[in-house]
């Protein structure tokens, strides 16, 4: 019996020190993923790509957060370069351009460190008046009450840049810097003589206004459209199509802008790959979150993106034949 009891004692200790104790666990990096508010294709296509993300990569996790418009990203973001963080952002390419560049709203702090990513979608953006409006073309804005977009995000920044391209200036109508929710509410109150919407079509703020209001899109001259597209790669001309939604007759020209990823230039190019090698391996999953989640395709990878491309996604680009080695 004594014998017995030294042997187990003996297989007791040898387990001890054999069998191995779990170590620490693997701990994940944690990477802000900002997008604009909620309401727009950004957020959504952003928040689809954080799914993505996360769902099959198991060494880091992106987390979504949603800033008040594009220039509060771009602070953001080079808050947390000058952090040396992480961090990817989604919005218009025409900012990214100026924020490179230090022009506008940008200028005496320019980004130069901003790298793009991916090609998102493509945002519409559409200028929204009542159906029985004098309002027939963008010069006839002057003197009226026109929400413009969140402060600083690009939807404001390119509806100023149209409005001046017809000729009116800030100081020649009453801007608001509206949610997209305010802005309905304010056609729905009559506080409101126009607004701007935004995002992949169907947008859904324009679906909803449709729907409980006689409204509709103020076209933008092929001329004016030509202009643009040609001096601005950032920028596209689009129709939308008659009977797209409730109230539309007629097919409507308008401008719409490039929409894309974008982190900085101390960002890993094993993270940046990985994340983009993982979204395409993947793009069936993420393809199933909106409709504008389809404008991102091989052949648009870089689409409008005119800033330096992070060596990261260049190198998967160029690894699947879609940008020249």
């Amino acid at each position: 019996m004594k014998r017995a009891r030294f042997v187990l004692g003996i297989l007791c200790m040898l387990a001890a020190v054999t069998i191995p104790f779990p170590g620490p666990a693997q701990t994940q990096e944690l990477i802000s993923f900002i997008t604009p508010p909620a309401g727009g294709g950004a957020y959504i296509t952003g928040a689809g790509i954080v799914t993505v993300t996360n769902k099959y990569l198991t060494d880091l996790k992106l987390v979504h957060e949603a800033a008040s418009g594009t220039m509060d990203i771009v602070r953001r973001m080079m808050q947390k370069e000058s952090q040396k963080k992480d961090v990817f952002g989604i919005f218009g390419a025409v900012d990214a351009w100026r924020a490179y560049k230090g022009e506008g709203e940008y200028a005496g702090k320019p980004f130069t460190t901003i790298r793009g990513v991916v090609f998102n979608m493509g945002t519409d953006l559409y200028f929204v008046v009542p159906a029985n409006s004098p309002i027939k073309s963008y010069a006839d804005a002057k003197g009226k009450r026109i929400a413009m977009g969140g402060p600083g995000s690009t939807v404001a920044n390119t509806a100023h840049f149209l409005l001046e391209q017809h000729g009116v200036q800030k100081k020649d109508f009453k801007p608001y810097y509206f949610t997209y929710k305010e802005t309905v509410e304010g056609f729905q109150d009559g506080s409101l003589d126009g607004g701007f919407l935004a995002g992949g079509y169907p947008i859904a703020s324009y679906s909803e206004l449709a729907s409980r209001n006689a409204v509709r899109i103020v076209p933008v001259e092929d001329k004016m459209l030509k202009k643009i597209t040609t001096e601005h790669a950032y920028y596209y001309a689009t129709v939308v199509k008659a009977g797209s939604y409730k109230g539309l007759d007629k097919d409507t020209p308008i401008l719409g802008f490039a929409t894309a990823v974008w982190t900085h230039a101390g960002v890993s190019n094993d993270t940046v790959y990985k994340i983009v090698k993982n979204l395409f391996d993947h793009r069936q999953d993420y393809y199933q979150i909106h409709v504008a989640t389809k404008d991102m395709q091989p052949e648009t990878a870089t689409k409008g993106i005119t800033v330096p491309l992070h060596p990261g996604a260049e190198k998967y680009f160029k690894e699947q034949g879609w940008l020249k080695k």
